[in-house]
C-alpha cells in the first residue's frame, strides 16, 4: 500500500475536460506543485468549435500553477455517435463505452509510466465522460501498477446527495463521512434540480422551461448516478483530507483563465471559488478562514505490486 503523505514525484492529473481539475482540486495541484513534485494536468476531452479556446483556458490554467499540461484531443460526448442529446450527457456506463475507454487508456499509456500516482474524477454527477476517465484510470493503473487516487468532481459534489450516490453506487465500504447521507429518491431528485435552478446557465431560460428542464435533468443525473458498479474488482477507497490554501493569487488566476465557462457556474470566479471553499469546509473540523479542504479518495484495489522478497 502506498501511504498518500508518501512524496510522488510524478503526479498526473486526469480531466474529462478543460476546468474540471481547476474546478475541482486546484488548491492540491498547487500543493503538489510548491512541493517539488512534478505535476502534468491532462485534459482528456477536447473537441468542437470551441476547443482551441479551451485549450487556450487550460494551457492558462497550468501555467499559473506551474504545473505542465496535456491536452488528449479526443472527442468530447456530444460529439461521439452514441450520445443523443443533451440529456444523454448523463447516462450509465456500459458497452456503447468501452471503445473510447480502451482509446483513452492507449493514450494515457503514451505518456504515463511508472512510478506515478494518478488522479482521476471520482464521477460524481452521472457525466459520462466523466465515467469514462475514472473506468479508464482504474484500467490504466491496473495494467502498470499505477498509484491511483479520485477527486470528487465540482461543482457537481455541491448538489446535495450527489456524492453519496456515487460512493453507493460504487459499492465499497467506506465510514461514515460529511455529505454521504442518502435520503428518498424524490428529495434527491429534488436536491440536484434545485441545485440546476441556481445556476447561472439556467436563468436566461423563461420560468416555466427552467423548472421542466431541470427536473427532467435531476431525473435523468439521478437514474445514471444509480447503476451499480460494474463487474470486476471493486475500488478499496480510503479517503483523506487535504488541507489546502486559498490566499494563493494562482488559485483565483487558474480558475479566471476560464472564462468561457465559470459564468455558467458563478456570478464571479471569485464568488464561484467561494462556493468551493465553502464545500470543502463542510468536509472536516474548522479551518482558519484562509484554508479549505479537498478530499482525496485512494484506490488501494490497484497500485505498484508488493514486495514479495519481505515474505519470511
Amino acid at each position: 500500500m502506498i501511504s498518500p503523505n508518501s512524496v510522488m514525484r510524478r503526479i498526473f492529473y486526469l480531466g474529462p475536460h478543460p476546468d474540471d481539475i481547476v474546478f475541482s482540486c486546484a488548491g492540491s495541484v498547487l500543493a503538489d506543485v510548491q512541493s517539488g513534485a512534478d505535476v502534468t494536468m491532462v485534459s482528456v476531452f477536447v473537441s468542437g468549435e470551441q476547443a482551441d479556446l479551451r485549450r487556450a483556458e487550460d494551457e492558462r490554467a497550468a501555467g499559473a500553477l506551474g504545473c505542465k499540461y496535456l491536452s488528449l484531443d479526443l472527442f468530447e460526448a456530444p460529439d461521439r455517435p452514441e450520445i443523443h442529446g443533451s440529456l444523454g450527457l448523463f447516462m450509465p456506463y456500459g458497452p456503447a463505452h468501452l471503445g473510447i475507454t480502451s482509446e483513452v487508456v492507449e493514450r494515457l499509456r503514451w505518456h504515463i509510466s511508472p512510478p506515478a500516482l494518478v488522479i482521476a474524477p471520482l464521477g460524481v454527477g452521472g457525466h459520462i465522460d466523466h465515467r469514462i476517465v475514472h473506468e479508464a484510470a482504474r484500467s490504466l493503473c491496473f495494467l502498470q501498477e499505477l498509484s491511483l487516487a479520485y477527486f470528487e468532481d465540482l461543482p457537481y459534489s455541491l448538489a446535495g446527495y450527489a456524492l453519496a450516490r456515487r460512493l453507493a453506487a460504487l459499492e465499497t465500504p467506506l465510514p461514515t463521512l460529511p455529505g454521504t447521507g442518502r435520503a428518498s429518491p424524490s428529495v434527491e431528485i429534488a436536491a440536484y434540480r434545485d441545485y440546476l435552478r441556481r445556476l447561472p446557465l439556467m436563468r436566461s431560460w423563461p420560468p416555466g422551461l427552467r423548472a421542466l428542464g431541470c427536473h427532467l435533468a435531476a431525473r435523468t443525473v439521478y437514474a445514471a448516478d444509480s447503476q451499480g458498479q460494474r463487474p470486476g474488482p471493486r475500488p478499496v477507497l480510503r479517503p483523506q483530507l487535504h488541507t489546502v490554501n486559498l490566499t494563493s493569487p494562482a488559485r483565483l488566476m487558474a480558475l479566471r483563465a476560464y472564462e468561457s465557462q465559470w459564468p455558467q457556474f458563478g456570478d464571479s470566479p471569485e464568488a464561484l471559488l467561494a462556493r468551493f471553499a465553502d464545500y470543502g469546509r463542510s468536509l472536516g473540523e474548522p479551518l482558519p478562514a484562509d484554508q479549505t479542504y479537498e478530499r482525496r479518495f485512494y484506490d488501494d484495489s490497484v497500485g505498484p505490486a508488493k514486495d514479495q522478497s519481505a515474505k519470511p
